[in-house]
C-alpha cells in the first residue's frame, strides 16, 4: 500500500466538492421552479388583490383629505336620516295592516301585509 500524500487528499476533496455542487445545483434548480409555480397559483393573485385594495383605500383617503366637506356633509345626510326614521317611528306607528304579528293564529311569525 502506497503512502497517501497531501496533494492526493485535496484533489479527492475537490472532485467530491464539485459532484456535490452539481448535484445541488440540479435539485435547487428543480425546487426553485416548483416555489416559482405555486407563488404564480397561489400567493401572486393575493398579494395583487391586496395591493389593489390597499391603493383603493389610499385613494379614499387622499380625496377624503382633499375634499373634507362632502364626508362630513354625507356623514350628517347618514346619521340625520336614521333619526328621522327614529322619530317617524315613535310618532306614526305602522298602520295595522303593515304591523309584525308575532303569532298569527296557526302559531306561526309572519308580516300581515
Amino acid at each position: 500500500m502506497g503512502k497517501r500524500d497531501k496533494g492526493d487528499f485535496m484533489s479527492r476533496a475537490g472532485k467530491i466538492t464539485k459532484e456535490g455542487y452539481r448535484k445541488t445545483a440540479n435539485v435547487t434548480r428543480k425546487g426553485a421552479g416548483q416555489i416559482a409555480r405555486n407563488y404564480k397559483r397561489y400567493v401572486g393573485p393575493s398579494a395583487k388583490l391586496v395591493r389593489g385594495i390597499g391603493k383603493l383605500g389610499l385613494a379614499a383617503g387622499k380625496t377624503a383629505l382633499r375634499f373634507p366637506g362632502t364626508g362630513l356633509a354625507l356623514t350628517a345626510a347618514y346619521y340625520g336620516g336614521k333619526a328621522l326614521v327614529k322619530k317617524g317611528e315613535r310618532v306614526a306607528r305602522r298602520s295595522a295592516t303593515k304591523q309584525w304579528h308575532k303569532r298569527d293564529r296557526f302559531g306561526r311569525t309572519r308580516w300581515y301585509l
